[in-house]
């Protein structure tokens, strides 16, 4: 794996149109986040940064219980900080505790806990199915859309993702003062403004306006019928790269991250090869 290192963005829009046979790219110099990261035959990239997410090593333990977590940068196993002591016999695989993960961001590195969700799944099948649980260490905290839970979505259904979409811990575009030193659960499907899409201008989607999940999944679906999205993860320490600062930049705790049908509870449920 390369290292995850960010370099300045132009990002683009992918405009589409019920009627419209091809997709067009069209400058979009007005969104808050990056250029969106693409997964292409396999390979993840994120501006300057290539990865290859091994899908052999996430293969779900038994049918129907999907692909593990695959963590990257310095997104990393760790245990909660207010239950360590646990049970004897290194239960789930770990030490015991209440097991979690864990990012202390810096300036270089993203961190991720990144699930591929072959054959892609329709926008709809994650409603009431995404979310997590946070605990920053003061003074680290939100900030810039740093953490957020992000789908690669693939349009016409040809095995690559075309545009993201983004659902943030705190609604309506508010990237900060997130609590600190307390465990906080933020369900990302629920009533409240959190979604929005970069890399591409879809009907019923106001740029740069966040929108609850269900209104934002069913325009998605309206307009691209053929979609499948085709993998997802949670993303920790873009702020700290563009804005360094004790807010950005520290650690951050998370559990009980959801993504469709699998929640990363213990430790068994997440795979580290760096």
């Amino acid at each position: 794996m390369r290292s995850l290192q960010a370099l300045p963005f132009v990002a683009v829009a992918m405009l589409f149109t019920p009627a419209a046979s091809q997709a067009q790219l069209l400058p979009d110099p007005t969104t808050v986040l990056p250029a969106p990261p693409t997964l292409v035959n396999g390979i993840l990239t994120i501006g300057n940064t290539t990865l290859q997410p091994d899908t052999a090593a996430t293969q779900e333990e038994l049918p129907g219980l999907g692909h593990k977590f695959e963590l990257f940068g310095p997104m990393n196993k760790d245990v909660d900080p207010e239950n360590a002591s646990g049970n004897s016999g290194h239960s789930g695989g770990g030490a015991g505790g209440n097991e979690v993960i864990s990012a202390v961001t810096n300036p270089t590195d993203f961190a991720f806990a990144y699930r591929s969700l072959p054959p892609g799944i329709p926008i709809g099948a994650f409603t009431n199915q995404i979310g997590l649980k946070y605990y920053f260490v003061f003074p680290r905290s939100c900030f810039a859309g740093s953490p957020r839970v992000t789908l690669l979505v693939d349009s016409n259904g040809d095995g690559n993702t075309d545009f993201a979409a983004h659902g943030h811990v705190n609604p309506g575009g508010n990237y900060a003062a997130c609590p600190t030193n307390m465990w906080r659960y933020e369900d990302l499907t629920d009533g409240l403004p959190r979604w929005e899409v970069t890399g591409a201008s879809i009907p019923g989607i106001t740029p740069n306006v966040y929108m609850p999940w269900k209104p934002f999944a069913a325009a998605i679906a309206a307009a691209l019928p053929a979609h499948k999205v085709s993998a997802a993860f949670l993303l920790d320490g873009e702020s700290c790269q563009f804005a360094p600062s004790p807010v950005t930049c520290g650690k951050a705790y998370y559990d009980l991250l959801t993504i469709e049908n699998r929640t990363l509870e213990i430790w068994q449920d997440a795979v580290k090869k760096q």
